[in-house]
């Protein structure tokens, strides 16, 4: 049955840009909705405390893993395109072996470094004796969670980009849900964390052995292959990572400061809200996904068509923000109440983040264009600041507002740096990305 779902999928793709974007954009709804239909199940059922170590523990493998996969799942697409085109499959391959090789040494690193962490120093910091040990164990899945982002993207350097897309959104989820299932069935629920952690050991396993066989379907005998360094890795990598990184503390320091001064019960109503903003930001990804390419071609030849593939692009994602943001600032209190209705407490947050992440959809697809630029340094410059800034909000603004004070942290946060990567592209290229 689900091969039969997933060829429907791949077969409703049309070649032109437009159906590759609402096919795409299709996958990754489901996959937000299956991940909706999940923190419905958990909310309802599930003691909010326990809900609330798991986005503790969901956040915490997002931002460690982001730092232990070290851009290797965006630059695995920079090295297929220099590669397989060539036909050099085999070199590709052994530059994936490193990049393995890099994980699992960071990875050990992190590992490392938490047990050296004594328990009361985490105790002290988070005011508990719980978040120091969902951390000891986040770090021993952390490396299959890295694994399991850079199989998903080697797919795409193949053009199996439907399989990459469900896999993100869609199978990611299949691992916990039936793990979910068993606890359910065993009446189990206090290892709801363990089970969300071991469903990554799972899907490292599955994509690996996808892996293997894209890697003996496309290699022969007689394919050519060239040693790659690790420095050249790493010069690849490395500038990826820095951006990566500062944008997994954008989405996750909101969580680390409100369990320093909160605690798990409003970490999980907190966290229910930036959910349901994954549907806004959603938009923005698979419209920018899509013209990236462009971006960088008429870079070159042609900043008229480039500004008008701008102007073009904005106006679809604000007319796509608008519908969706109307929609769920209305009826925010009708959906929270949907996890139950304790959960309408964040309904204040939701609003607020609502309202930010709406407003930064007016800038454009700032960052994929400074990417496509290469203007990778400056893109890392203003998520330093944006992250230094956004870590000082939250110090003032959740003791005094809790979950409202992370909602007006992230929420400023992330309209504050498009408007200034807005600026600064239009004063070094004449480009302008604000809605016009």
């Amino acid at each position: 049955m689900l091969k039969t779902i997933r060829d429907k999928i791949y077969n409703s793709t049309t070649t032109s840009a437009l159906g590759g974007i609402i096919s795409v954009l299709f996958i990754r709804v489901l996959g937000i909705l299956f991940l909706f239909g999940i923190t419905i199940y958990l909310t309802n059922f599930y003691d909010p405390a326990l809900v609330g170590a798991y986005e503790f523990t969901r956040s915490a493998l997002f931002l460690i893993g982001g730092f232990a996969i070290l851009g290797t799942d965006q630059s695995i697409l920079f090295f297929s395109g220099r590669f397989l085109k060539r036909n050099q499959v085999k070199t590709f391959f052994r530059i994936y072996l490193k990049m393995v090789l890099l994980i699992l040494l960071i990875s050990g690193v992190i590992l490392i470094g938490t047990l050296a962490v004594p328990q009361p120093v985490f105790d002290s910091l988070f005011n508990d004796s719980t978040s120091g040990t969902l951390l000891v164990k986040t770090s021993f899945c952390v490396f299959f969670y890295a694994i399991t982002l850079l199989n998903t993207e080697l797919y795409r350097g193949f053009a199996l980009q439907k399989k990459s897309e469900l896999y993100r959104g869609l199978y990611k989820q299949l691992p916990f849900a039936v793990g979910l299932f068993i606890l359910y069935i065993f009446e189990e629920k206090t290892y709801l964390v363990d089970v969300f952690l071991a469903s990554y050991l799972v899907l490292a396993i599955i994509t690996s052995l996808e892996v293997l066989k894209i890697y003996s379907r496309n290699t022969s005998s007689n394919s050519p292959s060239k040693p790659v360094s690790f420095k050249t890795i790493l010069k690849s990598t490395m500038p990826i990572a820095m951006s990566a990184l500062g944008f997994y503390l954008l989405i996750s320091i909101d969580i680390f400061f409100l369990k320093i001064y909160t605690d798990f019960k409003t970490l999980a109503y907190y966290g229910t809200a930036v959910k349901i903003i994954f549907l806004i930001s959603t938009i923005v990804s698979t419209i920018s996904s899509y013209i990236a390419v462009e971006i960088a071609e008429l870079y070159v030849k042609n900043k008229e068509e480039l500004q008008a593939l701008m102007r073009k692009g904005v106006r679809i994602i604000s007319l796509l923000s608008v519908l969706l943001s109307v929609f769920l600032y209305f009826c925010s209190e009708l959906i929270l109440n949907i996890f139950g209705a304790e959960y309408t407490e964040a309904n204040e947050s939701l609003r607020i983040l609502i309202i930010g992440h709406f407003l930064s959809t007016l800038c454009g697809i700032t960052a994929v264009y400074l990417n496509m630029t290469k203007k990778q340094i400056t893109l890392q410059y203003i998520i330093a600041f944006t992250v230094v800034c956004n870590g000082i909000l939250n110090w003032v603004l959740i003791p005094k507002m809790g979950m409202n004070g992370a909602a007006i942290a992230s929420a400023l946060s992330v309209v504050m740096w498009n408007v200034i990567a807005g600026i600064i592209i239009y004063r070094k290229d004449k480009i302008n990305l604000f809605i016009h």
